[in-house]
């Protein structure tokens, strides 16, 4: 849960370390889901390797719609293995 500024300060010490401890699990929780998708993703990137190389390579002009969709979902899942940020950023549309 999100709190104001307001909220925050009138909290007590002890309030703020706890809200730190559990701030830290929730972090700590989200790194492993992340580890756990990444190593995933990665397998099936390694499992699909001929497609995968297959859409890099093909040129976008003259592509049939779902090719495309293809040709950009295998290239957004190699940008969230090798550049997890900039994936994210990508599609926050930070990154264009």
């Amino acid at each position: 849960m999100q709190r104001s500024r307001e909220e925050l300060e009138a909290m007590t010490h002890d309030e703020l370390v706890e809200r730190v401890l559990e701030m830290q699990d929730m972090m700590r929780e989200g790194l492993a889901v992340r580890d756990s998708l990444h190593a995933v993703l990665n397998q099936v990137l390694a499992a699909n390797e001929d497609q995968v190389l297959h859409y890099a390579d093909l040129e976008d002009d003259g592509l049939p719609p779902e090719e495309h969709e293809r040709k950009k979902a295998w290239a957004s899942a190699r940008l969230a293995v090798a550049n997890p940020v900039g994936a994210m950023r990508r599609r926050w549309g930070e990154g264009d």
